[in-house]
């Protein structure tokens, strides 16, 4: 079946820079099977769903297939025993000590095994002889300082909150073609500018629920693509924070500002000092004059200025919270003037520290989160991680507001973590709370499951303006079918999903009426593509 030979070591210029760190679908160096690329698109998994595995041979390869296909043969037969997954060939660690595994060499790998669907089993490798490959689960968009997720499949991942530590933005224009890399559930952008199969920019959309105000859609693998944003180098390559995608606006530049949403606090300011999430300005802590505490903090004193930070995250990248339905997770950074985390403790996030005053916070989240994670915001709750006991404490004083989707509470003591958690939804479809029925009705796509085309139909009862949109599971907009104007009664439109993964999708139908009074009316159904 195989020709395991002896293939060129593919280390060298094919593994350009590429930070590849978060939800991994699998990997086939396959061109019997059409996928010159050298990777599936679809199969997509959660690494929750894997078992974690640690085992020790000798690399082998499949030098029949385009790219070569790596194998662990761990009894010496010259046999596979595991299929491993490493990524496409181009895809570098932010670790330089950490190199692509040659044909010959022993080596010990551990990651997540997945045992089905293939002859022999697979790893998706996170290290290799104990050094970091890359990661199951990372807030991508979030990796703009100098640090490194050294995690893995425990949950023992080191911080997002970056601080300080990034270099200035540089406003830059690009023109180039665009590379998606799928073995990821969600993908990685990235740019080739020329030409040469090997990326060269990091494409940062901002989080995969992000919504652009212009309704511009994520561009295609392969699209010839002009961008402006602001550039900065974090150590594995350069990465753009897209504000323009071809003329359009894509994000507000303002809102990202200088230090990436974060700032600095002092022990004598006059006024509350508030900081935004860099993607989205309605996430905000603000911190309120008397924070300063004059005794000893963590063995030192309190310095007189601090920098704080919020990002939100991934829940998952949190530790214990399966069985929590935990739909939306932040980090807070606080971080001395010498660039050290307050909420780190042991190398690791999780801490906490107190201000002697109350620090305001308001968590913003959006329909695409709830839907993708199938929950009821009737019974939200905000909590946040104690590490003295390892737990989950839910805030008491929170106030929830269903109609701008925003948690608000205060507290003076910080956790370095957050999430937002409700009870699952009793039904698979997300409903808009404005809907109003009488005005419009939208059917259940047919077929579904489907592979790979379907067929949306929906009513409207008045001339109106409608947009139709293909979200992925966490909000992350694939394309968009109808954005126009239309006239009463019955319509359908077709979806062609044939260059998607299998998985959960949702399509979001937006009504606005020309009647003044009439506002705008949505709703989110959810369908499967079954491949």
């Amino acid at each position: 079946m195989f020709n395991f030979i002896a293939c060129p070591d593919l280390s060298g210029k094919h593994r350009a820079a590429g930070k590849l760190k978060f939800l991994f679908t699998i990997i086939l160096f396959a061109s019997t099977l059409g996928f010159s690329q050298g990777w599936m698109h679809s199969g997509n998994f959660n690494p929750d769903s894997l078992k974690p595995i640690s085992v020790s041979g000798k690399i082998i390869a499949d030098s029949s297939m385009m790219n070569g296909m790596y194998y662990l043969d761990i009894n010496n037969d010259n046999t596979p025993d595991y299929m491993l997954n490493l990524g496409p060939v181009w895809y570098k660690p932010d670790s330089i000590s950490t190199l692509r595994p040659k044909v010959g060499d022993n080596v010990t790998i551990s990651g997540g095994l997945y045992d089905g669907m293939f002859s022999i089993p697979m790893i998706v490798v996170d290290s290799i002889n104990g050094s970091f490959w890359r990661s199951g689960l990372d807030s991508f968009w979030n990796n703009m300082g100098t640090h490194s997720m050294m995690g893995g499949m425990n949950n023992n991942m080191m911080n997002y909150s970056f601080g300080f530590n990034h270099d200035s933005l540089h406003s830059v224009s690009l023109t180039g073609k665009v590379m998606i890399d799928t073995t990821f559930m969600y993908y990685h952008y990235y740019l080739d500018v020329n030409s040469d199969g090997v990326p060269d920019y990091f494409l940062n959309f901002g989080p995969p629920w992000y919504q652009s105000s212009s309704n511009a859609s994520l561009p295609a693998n392969g699209q010839a693509i002009s961008i402006k944003g602001g550039m900065l180098s974090t150590g594995f390559m350069k990465m753009v924070i897209v504000y323009q995608l071809n003329g359009t606006t894509w994000m507000d530049p303002s809102q990202v500002g200088n230090h990436l949403g974060g700032g600095w606090i002092h022990s004598g300011m006059m006024q509350a000092q508030k900081f935004n999430d860099p993607f989205d300005s309605t996430s905000w802590m603000s911190v309120n004059p008397g924070w300063h505490q004059s005794g000893m903090m963590g063995g030192g004193m309190m310095p007189d200025s601090l920098y704080c930070q919020i990002l939100a995250a991934f829940p998952q990248d949190f530790p214990d919270v399966s069985g929590q339905s935990a739909f939306a997770g932040y980090e807070i950074g606080v971080f001395n003037p010498d660039g050290t985390n307050n909420m780190m403790q042991s190398g690791k996030m999780g801490g906490q520290m107190s201000f002697n005053s109350q620090t305001n916070f308001q968590l913003h989240f959006n329909n695409m989160q709830t839907a993708g994670f199938n929950v009821n915001v009737n019974n939200l709750k905000v909590k946040y991680w104690n590490n003295q006991n390892n737990s989950w404490v839910t805030v008491s004083n929170s106030v929830i507001n269903t109609s701008n989707n925003t948690v608000t509470f205060s507290q003076s003591l910080l956790s370095s973590y957050v999430i937002l958690t409700a009870d699952k939804a009793t039904t698979g479809i997300a409903k808009d709370k404005n809907l109003l029925p009488e005005n419009f009705s939208v059917k259940q796509n047919y077929p579904n499951p489907f592979n790979p085309s379907t067929t949306i139909e929906f009513t409207i009862n008045e001339n109106s303006n409608v947009n139709l949109s293909i979200y992925n599971l966490l909000g992350q907009k694939i394309t968009t079918l109808i954005n126009q104007p239309m006239s009463a009664g019955a319509h359908s439109v077709q979806f062609n999903a044939s260059n998607l993964s299998s998985g959960i999708y949702f399509y979001h139908i937006a009504i606005h009426s020309n009647k003044l009074d009439a506002g705008e009316n949505s709703k989110v159904m959810k369908m499967e593509l079954l491949k």
